[in-house]
């Protein structure tokens, strides 16, 4: 959820939250407690319950005529209206505004209104965005090890890769990630660590060093090409460019151009949890240094959230296969058990790991431990929502 100045990220739904509160313990006292079960359709329970301070268009009203000094967000700001999924919007509603770490002003009105009411009026609230090519949140599922997301974020995410067996790698990376509009999002990502390098000296002995440095530097833009919520589906094409600016001589590197377009599909399943596929391959600009590579992954699993609205936690399991587009390349196929949760009580801080087990070729490969911290920073400050 996000937080409060108006219009602008994560501080425009501490706003809505707080001012949605003030404008319900208000109505609370304008309109007589047995009337509360009278009110049926969204724009019943809104008017009688929101539109004191965010108006019955949802833009809000005078400071004037609210009487205090913190503006309400506009609800007809698809950017931020769009953000969050409907859940978390009535979580707050029927818990509070402490369930996702903002203000207790926010108070709790699961005793006076019903579930069916608050929903009613969260789909009122949220359908004051004029523009329906805007991905609602729910389509903003858990982030796996390897499979790429559908849905166009703004967050930043650290991760780290290891192998048990040598030759040893511990290979870290960074991404951050901006949406641009609606339907697009731009990244950037460098990769960087230290592994074991095999050395041939002359006399053609093999010995095996350290080697440290960074990876290609690499930027890739996403666009939406679809999203339908009754549904539940949405797709993505995606365009990666790896720039030749890494380290060759410790391997971190080819030295070349590289291209990755991918496709990326997600399907949420009712009552049953959801998939993610994505499919792709990375193109060289010269196959004597690097092959062309195509891959495929799927990501299936469950979130689960305590109380219905509490911290959610998502077990998942990945397939992931790859194979060199050269004469008799075996396919590298690979399964990745792992589980994602949320450590703030916002959820925008999030912790994944896992294990990608080789389930072929077993020889040439071996385990790879994998786990990322992810900071969805359109919904507030690291450290805020704790």
């Amino acid at each position: 959820m996000n937080s409060h100045r108006r219009g602008t990220g994560s501080t425009a739904l501490v706003a809505g939250v707080v001012l949605a509160g003030m404008a319900w313990s208000t109505s609370l006292v304008a309109v007589p407690a047995d009337d509360w079960a009278a009110l049926r359709t969204g724009d019943e329970v809104f008017r009688a319950a929101c539109a004191t301070c965010h108006g019955a268009r949802g833009t809000g009203v005078e400071k004037s005529i609210r009487g205090f000094d913190v503006d309400p967000p506009d609800f007809t700001d698809c950017k931020f209206t769009s953000r969050e999924p409907k859940n978390d919007w009535v979580g707050i509603a029927t818990e509070g505004g402490p369930l996702k770490g903002f203000s207790p002003m926010m108070p709790a009105f699961g005793k006076v209104l019903t579930r069916d009411q608050i929903e009613a009026a969260v789909g009122h609230a949220k359908g004051f965005c004029p523009e329906r090519h805007w991905p609602p949140g729910e389509f903003n599922l858990p982030k796996a090890l390897y499979t790429g997301k559908a849905f166009p974020e703004d967050e930043a995410a650290w991760s780290v890769k290891a192998t048990v067996e040598e030759p040893v790698a511990i290979i870290g990376k960074f991404v951050v990630a901006t949406r641009i509009g609606a339907r697009h999002q731009l990244e950037a990502a460098i990769e960087g660590g230290a592994q074991q390098v095999d050395v041939e000296h002359d006399d053609g002995t093999v010995t095996r060093r350290w080697g440290e440095g960074a990876a290609d530097l690499a930027v890739a833009w996403k666009s939406v090409l679809w999203q339908h919520l009754p549904a539940g589906t949405i797709g993505s094409v995606t365009l990666d460019v790896f720039l030749p600016t890494g380290d060759e001589r410790d391997g971190f590197s080819d030295g070349i151009f590289k291209f990755e377009p991918a496709l990326a599909i997600g399907q949420i399943i009712p009552h049953v949890g959801f998939l993610q596929l994505q499919g792709g391959a990375e193109l060289s600009t010269d196959t004597s240094r690097a092959e062309h590579v195509v891959f495929w992954r799927a990501a299936v699993g469950r979130t689960f959230r305590r109380d219905g609205y509490r911290r959610a936690w998502s077990p998942m399991v990945e397939v992931v296969g790859e194979t060199a587009l050269a004469d008799d390349a075996p396919v590298e196929w690979g399964i990745a058990p792992q589980l994602q949760i949320a450590l703030s009580r916002r959820q925008h801080v999030r912790l994944g790991a896992g294990v990608l087990v080789p389930i072929n070729d077993f020889e040439s490969r071996q385990l790879e431990l994998k786990a990322y911290l992810v900071w969805d920073w359109y919904d507030g400050g690291f450290g805020e929502g704790w």
